[in-house]
């Protein structure tokens, strides 16, 4: 007997991520033949799983280079979201009918939370937790490290700054947020709430169980909740009634955080998020906002290409043995004309997960930035967007003995692995600027680039934590730190009990 396909937002029937990531790859090679002519795809299948990796940073090193990348993105989510289905009872049908059906908006929920609106930047790092103007020192450290990009620390300094004009507290009061995903461990949803902003809870977890667990003084802020609008894949089209509900008062910021691995659900939960968004009224979405993994095939800013360079030039006696015997492998960027693209896809995460880092997060957010919500139309309506590089992070979604290996072996080799609070924080911060700056990489008003141009400048700010100006392929560097790693925990190879 066949297994059972759950109801809710699905891959088509037959295909798994991998076989779905293939697909779309294929169907963009044939479109634009004169981007990826030097791309060979490998055939679906067992070759595309072995391979994929290579495959992905080789497709997106000529997607890059080429004036037509926001074209390409553009045509890519376009693709992704012609296949996301919805099904229910038995029956389903495109994810986009699912959605343009016309449903009564809900009655939403408004609790007034007790606390003072104010969020002073704190970063806890190392040890220390640092407050206010000393979050400075922080990325300053961070920088000299070259665990971030220019453009990252700019815009914390901006944040930072932006906190101190205002008395030393950023106050986020008639500021509306939507966060799907709100209870998510990297999500910046309390800290929203702490700043005074109204944000609205798109979460299977319980706001008022989460809040109640959440130390510190009351928070601020207005939590807006709606019935049935909490399981993204099964309720896609209450959560946009939701949101046009919530949107009546006026434009929203869009946070898309909601991750759940395994079966898939990376992609269909990412996929279902920017569907949703798109079926809002343009009007209606201020900004959209979410993190990239440092795993994708991320073009390397200069800086970080430079760091990388003067590395491999001065690497001690043992790293270079490593390196020698390819235990390390060199050449950790793929070069295309003068475009480099980081070798950070990690085999083991899976095709699937990879296909929503590039296909739903990576191509959307260019998407978003130079043409706005329509995927169809002749006429460009760019939307503000967030989408930064956030630090490998020690969250529940990471937990595999050779991950935990390669975090304790980690530091040996320059990648920073950060606690979840370092991450929530920093990204958060950043993500503040990204918003609230005019003249921000992604945001809607800044004019004078090329869409090609503003792509690129949209994924620019990174806080990779090293992983882009490491002098070796990142695969080979994870597991020759988890050889350092065992070394010291001998114990993670002993089977759990």
């Amino acid at each position: 007997m066949a297994p059972r396909t759950e109801d809710g937002v699905q891959l088509p029937a037959g295909l798994s991520g991998s076989r779905f990531f293939h697909g779309v790859l294929r169907d963009t090679a044939v479109t634009f033949p004169d981007v990826f002519s030097q791309v060979r795809l490998p055939p679906v299948g067992k070759a595309f799983k072995q391979r994929y990796g290579d495959t992905v940073v080789h497709f997106e090193a000529a997607r890059a280079a080429s004036p037509r990348r926001a074209e390409v993105a553009r045509f890519m989510t376009r693709r992704t979201h012609e296949q996301l289905v919805f099904r229910q009872h038995g029956a389903s049908g495109p994810l986009g009918d699912h959605l343009a059906q016309r449903r009564d908006l809900p009655k939403l929920t408004y609790t007034k939370l007790p606390g003072a609106p104010g969020l002073v930047p704190s970063v806890p790092f190392e040890g220390h937790v640092y407050n206010g103007r000393s979050v400075a020192s922080v990325v300053a450290l961070l920088r000299e490290r070259n665990h971030l990009t220019d453009r990252a620390a700019a815009g914390l300094a901006w944040t930072v700054g932006r906190a101190e004009i205002q008395g030393g507290a950023l106050d986020l009061t008639g500021q509306r947020f939507a966060i799907l995903g709100a209870g998510a461990e990297l999500a910046p949803t309390l800290d929203l709430l702490r700043a005074g902003a109204t944000v609205l809870w798109i979460d299977l977890a319980d706001p008022h169980e989460v809040i109640a667990r959440t130390a510190g003084p009351p928070l601020a802020g207005t939590l807006v909740t709606a019935p049935n609008a909490r399981d993204l894949l099964r309720e896609p089209g209450a959560v946009a009634a939701a949101l046009r509900a919530f949107a009546e008062d006026g434009p929203v910021h869009l946070g898309l955080f909601a991750y759940a691995p395994g079966k898939g659900r990376e992609l269909r939960l990412a996929g279902a998020m920017d569907a949703i968004a798109r079926s809002l009224p343009a009007e209606a979405v201020a900004s959209v906002g979410m993190y990239v993994s440092p795993t994708t095939p991320a073009t390397v800013q200069p800086e970080d290409r430079d760091a990388a360079a003067r590395r491999l030039g001065s690497q001690p006696l043992w790293k270079s043995a490593l390196t020698r015997i390819r235990a390390l492998q060199p050449r950790p960027h793929h070069l295309h004309d003068d475009v480099a693209i980081a070798r950070a896809v990690v085999p083991l995460q899976g095709p699937g997960y990879q296909a929503a880092q590039y296909l739903t997060k990576m191509a959307t957010a260019e998407t978003w930035a130079t043409h706005g919500a329509d995927l169809y139309g002749d006429t460009a309506r760019p939307t503000t967007v967030s989408a930064n590089v956030a630090g490998i992070s020690k969250t529940r979604s990471i937990e595999h003995p050779l991950f935990t290996a390669a975090f304790i072996g980690a530091a040996t080799f320059g990648v920073q692995i950060f606690d979840v609070p370092t991450t929530r924080a920093l990204s958060g911060l950043l993500m503040l600027h990204d918003l609230l700056h005019a003249e921000a990489p992604g945001a809607a008003t800044s004019n004078g680039v090329s869409p090609s141009q503003k792509a690129a400048q949209t994924l620019s700010q990174q806080i990779h934590g090293g992983v882009y100006s490491l002098p070796w392929h990142f695969e080979s560097t994870i597991r020759s730190a988890a050889i350092v790693g065992l070394a010291k925990r001998p114990s993670l190879l002993l089977p759990k009990r």
